[in-house]
C-alpha cells in the first residue's frame, strides 16, 4: 500500500488540480491575484492544499489491563495482535467479549463507546501499543481506587517497535499527558488527527445555533473512529455512531482520500456562515426600512398638519378685525347691561326680604301682645312685682272704682278680642304678600343671572375670536417656525424616499464562493473516477459476505449506497439487519482495496466488529462472512480485523492463536 499498483490510478492521481491551479481559477474569476484569494482564504482560516498521499495505518500490537473487581478479585489481560482476523469467543452472555474490544476502543478512540460502568470501574491500569502511521505508540490509562477516581492518560512512543515492546512505560519518552476524561478524550484526539494528518470536521447544521438559523457542528477522532468501530446491524447509520447529516458521507470521502474533500467542507461550512451573516444583515436591513416607512408616515400626516396650520396662518394676515370688533363690543355692552339688570334684582331681592322680615316681626309681636293682655288682663296682685310691697284695699278700691291699675295706678286699656283678631289678620296677609313677592325677586334675579351667564360667554367667544384674528395676522415668528419645520419633514421625506439598497457582497463571500465551486469541480471529478469501483467492490464483497440478490450499488457524494436487490431500488435502512452489517463490512474493505490499489493508506486498516453473527438468524451467513473476511485479510495483508462472537463453530477456520477465548466462566 506504498505505490499505486493500477496504472489508472496513477493517471487519475494526475488529473487532479493542484492547489495553484484552483488559486488561479478563482483569482482570473474574481479579477483578483492568487496570493489576495490564498490571503482571503486564510483569513477565514482555510488553506488549499495540493493533494498527497495519506498514511493513516493503525495497527494494534499489544493490548494489557489489570484492575481490581468488585469482589475483590484481581484481573490481568495481556494480549498481544498481528493482522489479520482476530476472534474473542465465548459461549455465555457477559462473559467480557464487548468489555474486552472496548479495552482496545477506549485508549485508541479516546473514550469507550459500549464499556459496561461496573467494568469500567474496575480497571486501574490499561495500555494499548500500536504503530500510527509506521511510529510506535502506546496510550496509557491510569485511575485510582475510591468512589471518584481520576482518569489520567499519556502518549508515550520509542525509537522502534521492538524497543516499545520490551521497555516499560518509565523508560519510554512522553509525548502527551492529560487528566479527567474530556481533557484525556482531547488529548487522544488531538493525537491521532496530528498523527494521521487530519483535521476536525465542519458540518453544517442548517437549525443549530442560538438563533436557530444554523451553525457548525464539529466532529472529530472520536466521530472518525467510527469508520473502524462498525456500528450493530439494527443501526441506520452506513458508517459512524454519530447521527448527524453529512457525516457518514464525510467519512466516505476521508478514507477513500478524496482529494481536497476536507477543504471543501470548511469551504461550505464558511460559505453557509457568511450567507447566514448577509442574511441576517438582510434583514435587519428590512427591519430598518419598516421602521423607517413607519417614521415617513409619521411624518408625512405632520407635514400635513403644518402645511395646514401654515396656508390658515397666511389667509388670516390679510383678514379685515372690524366686524369681529363690533361683535366683541356688542358682546361687551349687552353683558353690562345684563350686569345691571341683575344689580337691581338683587337690590329688589334684598328688600322684599327687608319687607317680609319686618312683617313676621310684625305678625309675632301682635300675636305676643295679645296674648300677653289675655293673660296679664286677669292677674290679681298682692303686692308690687319690684319691691314686693303689699298693695292695700285702698288701690284695689280704686282699680274696681275708677278702672286704674292697683300697682301703677294708670287707666287700665280696653282689650277688644274682636278687633285684636281683625288686626292679626291683616297682619298675616301683609306677610303673605311679601313672601309672595320675594319669590317673585328670586325667580327674576335667576333669568337674569342666566341672562349674564349667556351674555358672558358671548363675550368671552367674540373675545377669543378677535384675540386668534389679532395673534395670527401679528405671529410672523410662528408662520417661521411652521415654514422651518415644513421644509425639516420635506427634507426627511426626501432622503429616505428609496427603498434600502441590497448591501454588496464582501469580497470574502465571492472568494469562498468561487473557492468552493472550484473545489467542488474537482471533488466531484475525483468522486466519478472513484465511486465506480468503490461501487463494483462493494458489490463483489457484500456478494461474498452473503448479501443476496444485490444487483448493483451507487456510491454518492451524500453517503447513500442506492442499493438494487433484485431489480428493486432499497435504501439502506430498509436492508435486513445482517444486509446493513455486511454492506458497512464490505464499504470498508472496498476503501481499502480502493487506496491500495492507489498506493495510499486513507483508512487505518483496523476493523472492530462486536457480536458479528447476533443479525443472523443461521449459522451459515456468519461463517461465509467470517471466512471471507480471512481471505480478504490474506489479500490485504495490513487488514486487521477484531470481532466478537459467542458461537465458538463460526471461528474453527481461525488459527489457534488468533483467538481470544478461556475455559472458565468469564474471559477475565
Amino acid at each position: 500500500m506504498t505505490a499505486p499498483t493500477d496504472p489508472a490510478a496513477a493517471e487519475d492521481m494526475a488529473a487532479v488540480p493542484s492547489a495553484g491551479d484552483i488559486l488561479q481559477a478563482v483569482a482570473e474569476k474574481l479579477g483578483l491575484t492568487p496570493d489576495q484569494v490564498e490571503r482571503t482564504l486564510a483569513e477565514a482560516n482555510i488553506t488549499v492544499k495540493s493533494p498527497t498521499a495519506a498514511d493513516r495505518r493503525l495497527r494494534v500490537m499489544r493490548l494489557r489491563a489489570h484492575g481490581v473487581k468488585h469482589s475483590g478479585d484481581p484481573f490481568t489481560v495481556e494480549q498481544d495482535f498481528t493482522c489479520g482476523v482476530w476472534a474473542i469467543v465465548h459461549p455465555d452472555n457477559s462473559a467480557g467479549k464487548t468489555s474486552l474490544l472496548e479495552f482496545l476502543v477506549w485508549p485508541l478512540r479516546g473514550e469507550p463507546r459500549d464499556l459496561p460502568p461496573d467494568v469500567r470501574s474496575w480497571l486501574r491500569h490499561l495500555s494499548v501499543d500500536a504503530t500510527v502511521a509506521g511510529r510506535p505508540i502506546r496510550i496509557v490509562l491510569d485511575t485510582g481506587d475510591g468512589p471518584h477516581p481520576q482518569l489520567r492518560g499519556r502518549i508515550l512512543t520509542a525509537d522502534s517497535v521492538d524497543q516499545l515492546l520490551t521497555a516499560d512505560d518509565d523508560t519510554v519518552r512522553l509525548l502527551a499527558t492529560a487528566s479527567g476524561n474530556d481533557d484525556v478524550s482531547r488529548c487522544i484526539g488531538a493525537f491521532f488527527l496530528d498523527a494521521l494528518r487530519m483535521e476536525h470536521t465542519n458540518l453544517w447544521q442548517a437549525t443549530g445555533g442560538a438563533d436557530g438559523e444554523g451553525a457548525p457542528q464539529v466532529h472529530g477522532w472520536a466521530s472518525y473512529f467510527g469508520a473502524c468501530y462498525l456500528n450493530p446491524g439494527g443501526d441506520e447509520i452506513l458508517l459512524g455512531d454519530v447521527n448527524a447529516v453529512g457525516l457518514s458521507a464525510r467519512l466516505m470521502e476521508l478514507f477513500v482520500d478524496i482529494p481536497y474533500s476536507t477543504a471543501l467542507t470548511q469551504l461550505s461550512v464558511a460559505g453557509r456562515r457568511e450567507k447566514k451573516a448577509l442574511a441576517q444583515g438582510q434583514r435587519r436591513a428590512e427591519g430598518d426600512a419598516k421602521a423607517r416607512r413607519s417614521e415617513r408616515e409619521a411624518w408625512q400626516a405632520e407635514l400635513t398638519g403644518v402645511t395646514g396650520e401654515i396656508d390658515a396662518a397666511r389667509a388670516a394676515t390679510a383678514q379685515d378685525v372690524s366686524p369681529l370688533l363690533r361683535v366683541a363690543d356688542q358682546a361687551a355692552s349687552e353683558l353690562r347691561a345684563k350686569r345691571a339688570l341683575l344689580e337691581e334684582a338683587e337690590q329688589t331681592v334684598a328688600a322684599v326680604s327687608a319687607a317680609r322680615v319686618r312683617a313676621e316681626q310684625a305678625l309675632l309681636d301682635a300675636r305676643e301682645t295679645w296674648q300677653a293682655r289675655r293673660v296679664l288682663g286677669r292677674l290679681d296682685p298682692v303686692c308690687c312685682p319690684r319691691c314686693e310691697e303689699p298693695l292695700g284695699g285702698r288701690r284695689r278700691s280704686e282699680e274696681r272704682e275708677h278702672a286704674t291699675c292697683a300697682v301703677c295706678t294708670r287707666p287700665l286699656p280696653e282689650v277688644d278680642a274682636e278687633t285684636a283678631e281683625v288686626l292679626l289678620e291683616q297682619l298675616q296677609q301683609a306677610l303673605e304678600g311679601a313672601r309672595e313677592a320675594g319669590r317673585e325677586a328670586n325667580g327674576q334675579r335667576s333669568a337674569t343671572a342666566d341672562a349674564v351667564e349667556a351674555a358672558a360667554a358671548a363675550q368671552r367667544a367674540a373675545a377669543a375670536g378677535l384675540e386668534r384674528s389679532l395673534a395670527t395676522s401679528q405671529a410672523h415668528d410662528r408662520l417661521r417656525e411652521l415654514e422651518i419645520r415644513a421644509a425639516e419633514l420635506r427634507g426627511r421625506l426626501a432622503a429616505t424616499g428609496s427603498g434600502p439598497e441590497a448591501p454588496p457582497i464582501p469580497v470574502s463571500v465571492q472568494v469562498l464562493a468561487a473557492a468552493e465551486e472550484a473545489v467542488r469541480a474537482a471533488v466531484d471529478a475525483s468522486a466519478k473516477r472513484l465511486f465506480p469501483a468503490m461501487n463494483a467492490q462493494i458489490v463483489e464483497l457484500a456478494a461474498r459476505f452473503g448479501v443476496q440478490n444485490l444487483d448493483s450499488v451507487r456510491l454518492d457524494r451524500s453517503g447513500k449506497v442506492n442499493a438494487v436487490k433484485a431489480g428493486v431500488p432499497t435504501p439502506f435502512k430498509k436492508l435486513s439487519r445482517g444486509d446493513r452489517l455486511r454492506m458497512r463490512i464490505a464499504t470498508v474493505i472496498a476503501l481499502l482495496r480502493v487506496g491500495a490499489a492507489r498506493g495510499v493508506a486513507a483508512h487505518p486498516g483496523l476493523l472492530l466488529i462486536d457480536s458479528v453473527a447476533a443479525e443472523e438468524v443461521t449459522e451459515v451467513p456468519a461463517r461465509t462472512l467470517i471466512a471471507e473476511l480471512q481471505a480478504i485479510a490474506e489479500e490485504l495483508p495490513d487488514l486487521q480485523v477484531v470481532l466478537t462472537t459467542a458461537q465458538p463453530e463460526l471461528v474453527d477456520a481461525l488459527p489457534a492463536d488468533h483467538l481470544i477465548t478461556k475455559d472458565g466462566e468469564h474471559l477475565f
